[in-house]
């Protein structure tokens, strides 16, 4: 990294700024090299000007929100990766329902912090990591609903350098994936309409939830949740238990006990560890059903390249 270039970013993006950070750090596989140099800008407004800066400089950039869906590879990541998550990321509560959320908000502290002002409507979406951008680009949900089902816009920065300003009706969201996974555009922020909620009931219910995940899911391990995408008419967790992966280990990775769609890091994995080990599940579940699992994690690259239109 150019010197004048990092003083530029230092002196000019608000924000924590580290250089030659390990991005286990910040992933909840808790695995991959170092970023050579990692920003977290502190809100929207800040992401913006940084992406500005990066992308005019032709500065290889990596977008990530919480790390909660994404593979790091162990050789690190050249130019910058921008971390969207910030505590200082902003909500704002405007009349009526209607919430002004930062992309580098965490998903769950958005939800309940609007249970305690009596706003609900994604109550069914408590625990899930990472970050409301984040959650957007991959329609993050459950069988109960999807955190596009309360939006109404999205604030973006397109990859022609242009702020828009799009309607839920202008954009196109599926299972596990959206509008946004193939276009480029950086979330800067979205807007969401709740509805009102008894404080005490929201708030039981978000702890239920917290504690059927916790039950189903082996969130005390580090992992990227679930490995794989729902096959049409049946469920990926069940197609790997049958096909006898659960247990199944490379290295420090392992095919979770409890929930075949996990691959948990029991100490000291890899993301080459990880990657070997979707492949072996995949593999097996090819040759006894004929289904090719599709991944839902997302494998970061070593040497990204900034999109463009």
């Amino acid at each position: 990294m150019n010197q004048e270039l990092l003083e530029y970013i230092r002196n000019n993006i608000r924000g924590l700024i580290l250089e030659s950070e390990p991005l286990r750090n910040f992933t909840s596989f808790r695995v991959g090299g170092a970023a050579e140099l990692l920003v977290i800008p502190d809100d929207s407004l800040e992401l913006e000007k940084a992406y500005r800066f990066l992308k005019g400089k032709g500065i290889p950039v990596t977008v990530v929100g919480g790390g909660s869906n994404v593979i790091a590879p162990d050789g690190g990541i050249e130019g910058v990766v921008l971390c969207t998550r910030s505590r200082k990321a902003r909500v704002e509560f405007r009349e009526n329902g209607m919430v002004g959320v930062d992309a580098g908000v965490p998903l769950d502290d958005f939800i309940r912090g609007a249970a305690h002002r009596g706003w609900g409507g994604l109550g069914a979406l408590a625990g899930i990591p990472g970050t409301v951008g984040g959650a957007l680009v991959m329609n993050a949900g459950t069988g109960e609903g999807n955190v596009s089902d309360r939006l109404e816009n999205v604030r973006v920065l397109t990859g022609g350098d242009e702020v828009r300003v799009l309607d839920k009706s202008q954009l196109v969201f599926g299972y596990r994936t959206s509008t946004f996974r193939n276009t480029g555009w950086l979330i800067l922020s979205a807007d969401f309409q709740l509805i009102p909620s008894e404080r005490e009931e929201t708030l039981e219910e978000i702890d239920r939830v917290w504690k059927s995940r916790a039950e189903k899911f082996p969130l005390e391990w580090p992992s990227a949740g679930s490995v794989f995408k729902r096959p049409e008419g049946d469920y990926a967790g069940r197609l790997i238990e049958e096909a006898g992966c659960k247990g199944m280990r490379v290295g420090g990775a392992r095919v979770s006990e409890k929930h075949g769609n996990f691959i948990v890091n029991d100490g000291g994995a890899t993301s080459s560890d990880i990657l070997e080990l979707i492949d072996r599940v995949r593999d097996r579940v090819r040759k006894k059903y004929g289904i090719n699992l599709e991944l839902e994690q997302i494998p970061l690259l070593s040497k990204p390249r900034v999109k463009r239109d």
